[in-house]
Parts: C-alpha cells; sequence; structure tokens
C-alpha cells in the first residue's frame, strides 16, 4: 500500500494497490487499520488470500500471499517474510481484526441483498453444522472426537446464511463434542432484528425454541419422528386445525410451547408466527426449499476451497485456520456479487467457482483491474433446464442417513387439558 496524489493537494490523497486483486478486495477490507508490516489490514488480505489458495500446504499458501503483496505494496511498506511471523501476528491481533471486519461485511451483505433482504417482514437466514477435520497431533486433541472408529481430531462449524442473497451472516467454531443447538445459542444477538430461522430436524428442542421466542428470534423448523405434538390441548383459547403444542414429559411444569404445523408433501415444520397471512404455507414451503442453500455454502467451503481438513497442527491455530477460510469464502462472495451487480444480476445468482477460478487466475499471471472486473462480472449460474436425471448411471454404494420421517401427532388427554389449564388459567 502507499499513498498517491490524485489531482493534487492533501485532500486527493487515497490509497492505491499495485495489484488488480489487492485493488480488487481491498474495499471489503476498509474497516481495517493499516500501517507497516503485520498491521491488520495486511493480517487480513495475506489470510483471506491464503484461503483462496489451493496449495497442500500452508507454508506454499503463504508463499503465494506473500508474493501477492510484495506486487502490491512498495518495498518500504513491505510485510515481514516468515510464516511462523504471520502465524504469530495473526495469533495476537486476528481476532481483533475479524471483529471489526464482520459488522462491515454484514452491511455489504445487506446491500447485496437489496430487495431480496426481507421475505414479507421477516429476514430469512438458514442455519446448518458440518464437521472439519484436523490432522492428528497432540496438539489438535483439545478439538475433541466424534468417537467414531479411527476418527482424528475434529471442529464443529456452525454457519448462517442469509437466503435472499445465499451469502453467510454469521458463523461458530467449537469442539466436536459440542452441539449445534448450544452454537446457535452463542450467535442468537447477531441475528438482525425480525428473523425467520429456517432449519433442519437437528435444531429442534423445547430449550432452543423457547430460548429463540425469548429472544424475539421467529423461526421454521422440521420436525420428524423423534418430536411428540400434541393436537386441541386447549391452553389458548384460539386454537385453528393448523395448532400443536410442544409439551415434554421432562417439561410438564412448564408453559406448554404454541406452534402451527405446515404439512409440505412428506416435510412436517412447525413455526411461531401463527398467523397465515404472515407466513403463508406456501412461503414456507419456498424458504424451507432455500435452505438448501447452507449445505450448498459447506459445500464451496469443503469442496470447492478444499478446506475439507485444516492444517495446523495446534488447536488454537486450527481454529483461527478455519474462521479465516469461513471469512475467505464470505470475502470471495462479496467480491462476485458486487461484480455481477453491475452487470444487473441478482447476488443468488452468482457462481462462487467462476468467482474463485478469476482471482486465481489474477494471482498467477499480471492482470489490469479492468479484465479481472469482466472475468468477475462473467462468474454467472447457468439457466439453462435440466432434461435428465442429475443421478450418476453408477451410483456409489453408501449408507443413506435416515430420513426424519413424521413426527408423532395425538389429541391431548383430559389430564394433560386440566393441567395445561391450572398452569395458564387466564388463557
Amino acid at each position: 500500500m502507499y499513498k498517491a496524489s490524485v489531482g493534487g493537494g492533501a485532500a486527493a490523497r487515497r490509497t492505491v494497490y499495485r495489484h488488480s486483486l489487492v485493488r480488487v478486495i481491498s474495499p471489503l477490507l476498509a474497516p481495517l487499520a493499516s500501517g507497516t508490516g503485520w498491521c491488520p489490514l495486511t493480517l487480513a488480505a495475506a489470510a483471506t488470500l491464503m484461503s483462496w489458495d489451493a496449495a497442500p500446504t500452508l507454508a506454499q499458501r503463504f508463499e503465494g500471499a506473500l508474493a501477492v503483496l510484495d506486487a502490491a505494496l512498495p518495498r518500504r511498506r513491505r510485510v515481514g517474510r516468515t510464516y511462523q511471523g504471520f502465524v504469530k501476528a495473526l495469533s495476537r491481533h486476528g481476532g481483533a481484526a475479524l471483529r471489526a471486519l464482520v459488522p462491515h461485511l454484514r452491511a455489504q451483505t445487506r446491500r447485496a441483498a437489496g430487495r431480496f433482504w426481507r421475505v414479507g417482514r421477516f429476514v430469512p437466514i438458514a442455519v446448518d453444522g458440518s464437521k472439519i477435520d484436523a490432522p492428528r497431533t497432540i496438539g489438535n486433541e483439545p478439538l475433541g472426537f466424534a468417537g467414531k472408529d479411527k476418527c482424528g481430531p475434529q471442529m464443529m462449524t456452525l454457519l448462517l446464511v442469509h437466503l435472499g442473497s445465499m451469502l453467510p451472516w454469521a458463523w461458530r467454531v467449537g469442539r466436536v463434542t459440542r452441539s449445534e443447538r448450544s452454537l446457535l445459542r452463542d450467535v442468537l444477538a447477531e441475528l438482525p432484528d425480525e428473523t425467520l430461522l429456517v432449519a433442519d430436524a437437528g435444531f429442534t428442542g423445547y430449550d432452543l425454541m423457547c430460548d429463540l421466542q425469548r429472544r424475539g428470534v421467529h423461526f421454521l423448523v422440521r420436525v420428524g419422528r423423534g418430536v411428540h405434538l400434541l393436537r386441541q390441548l386447549g391452553a389458548h383459547r384460539r386454537e385453528g386445525r393448523s395448532t400443536v403444542h410442544l409439551w415434554p414429559r421432562a417439561r410438564r411444569g412448564c408453559e406448554p410451547l404454541r406452534l402451527r404445523l405446515i404439512r409440505v408433501g412428506s416435510v412436517y415444520l412447525v413455526t411461531d408466527v401463527m398467523d397465515p397471512r404472515q407466513l403463508p404455507a406456501r412461503t414456507a414451503s419456498e424458504l424451507y426449499r432455500r435452505r438448501w442453500g447452507v449445505e450448498v455454502a459447506f459445500r464451496t467451503l469443503k469442496q470447492t476451497l478444499s478446506r475439507r481438513a485444516v492444517r495446523s497442527s495446534t488447536a488454537a491455530h486450527a481454529r483461527m485456520e478455519l474462521d479465516w477460510a469461513v471469512a475467505g469464502l464470505w470475502i470471495l462472495c462479496l467480491t462476485g456479487v458486487r461484480a455481477i451487480a453491475a452487470a444487473g444480476h441478482a447476488a443468488r445468482r452468482l457462481s462462487v467457482a467462476a468467482t474463485l477460478a478469476a482471482v486465481r487466475a489474477a494471482r498467477l499471471r499480471p492482470m489490469s483491474v479492468h479484465a479481472l472486473g469482466r472475468r468477475l462480472r462473467r462468474a454467472v449460474l447457468d439457466t439453462y433446464a435440466r432434461r435428465a436425471s442429475k443421478a450418476p448411471y453408477r451410483r456409489a454404494r453408501k449408507k443413506d442417513p435416515p430420513r426424519p420421517g413424521a413426527p408423532t401427532i395425538t389429541k391431548a388427554t383430559p389430564a394433560q387439558v386440566q393441567r395445561a389449564k391450572r398452569l395458564h388459567p387466564s388463557k
């Protein structure tokens, strides 16, 4: 980074980068302070470039990022030469850099979503979790083991994706023994107002749904055979045909949770939005179908960016590497979305694979900002209609996970009705 005078005068001075890739991503790193050596800005830029690199080792990824930074910065502003020095600096300042960067990325996400930011009155956000492998080292053992035979250390990653733009919104990384529900509780304060949380069957549970209601977070969750719902409990005066109650035996001393049941084919959904005018069944079905976007985001992270496993040999560095891998995915998506928006395309049309190919090409050979912009503007998903099944001719023999099935729905017994009335006589 260096200061170049444009048009004369101190007021016209601005930051100019001598590499097209750094110039393209610099607006997304704007909140970070710049300086000499490993400042927050250069640390974030290097970590982002490393997250996009396909090299098999961290040292090789660092060399690739260092080459880009050397081309972008003047000699007097160049950063350290060793990977060990970079990791030490990132360990000290990387957390603060992420905390300063995430609000800016969220503001860019909201801007990119545009008119798709809300569906009706709600902000739709999907949530899901996945495991990321880590090397079999003594330093990674604190991450925990999933319990399977021959399983190495792993981390549980929770990812939230805005369904209007298909862009990330938040994430959490924890030990593999931590549940998705506990990680979700850690991130609830970061959800926007009027959020509608769309989740799969792994996020059912009386305690979690009560926590969501207390925090003002609406939800649309799939329920399966492990859930018991009650009809005609009489805990509330107005109960329609779709009204059900979640009231586990272990929580019979607490208030029954009033929900609305929506059936879409063989899929059963429950929501705390009781008014069908605010959340019609067709809209709920469409939002649950879009929930697949969070699965696509995990596939992009693991397969497109080749981050199915981290490479760090200690638990702290492994978590830091995974944090910047998710942040790098977010910055990559926003880089592509900003480009295709100039061509009139919505954020959901972005092809992350094409965007990644464009930035990798800019890293490997000299490319002007205009040439990189032209290539990024072409990173749009195909619109062709598939004429045949996508299933392969020879399907791999693997065991499919069991489907959630249908929940158990029964009519409340007279004893349950009387107990509910004693708990809430005024309702």
